[in-house]
């Protein structure tokens, strides 16, 4: 759950899963989307289907020009290939700080107001919200208001996996990309 909206997630940020996204999203490596997009189907309890439409969480300009690649979209075009959902990219996010080194507790700020719909954008079925990791859930809480502000309202995120930080987790606060 991501402030009251539940979010489908397919794994814990941990092992293999947790290797092939930080290749995807640090080392380049692109056709990781596609294995990740059907890891995430597999384990997921519902699936889009051809009336749906999925949207990728968008990148911020810098990300982009720094990575070359949206992996959020790269997961949801595998996404739509393999479902036949429609695959769209209306969603606009204004510049600002990155969510990775923001403290959970300062995410729903700094997040707050960065995106927009491109005009005309609707679905037919549902609309399945793409995203590789959630953390706190602030940015697809956001982007759910936003979409909701744009008069869609039927819409299912789903993440492929779910980073808890907390003083108990197995996961570190700070990750190391180095050699990925």
């Amino acid at each position: 759950m991501a402030g009251g909206i539940r979010v489908l997630t397919g794994f814990f940020h941990t092992g293999v899963v947790r290797e092939m996204i930080l290749r995807l999203k640090f080392g380049g490596e692109r056709h990781l989307g596609r294995e990740l997009a059907r890891l995430a189907l597999d384990s997921w309890k519902e699936t889009p289907s051809g009336d749906d439409t999925i949207f990728p969480v968008p990148a911020s300009r810098k990300r982009l020009r720094e990575r070359g690649y949206n992996q959020a979209a790269l997961l949801a075009a595998a996404i739509s290939t393999e479902t036949g959902a429609k695959f769209k990219d209306p969603l606009i996010r204004s510049s600002g700080e990155s969510q990775i080194r923001v403290p959970g507790a300062g995410r729903a700020e700094n997040i707050h107001g960065k995106f927009s719909v491109s005009q005309g954008t609707g679905c037919d079925g549902r609309l399945w919200l793409i995203d590789d990791v959630m953390t706190t859930g602030a940015t697809i809480t956001e982007i759910v208001s936003t979409l909701s502000d744009a008069g869609i309202h039927r819409v299912q995120p789903a993440v492929v996996c779910f980073r808890k930080i907390s003083k108990e987790s197995i996961i570190s606060r700070e990750v190391n990309h180095a050699g990925v």
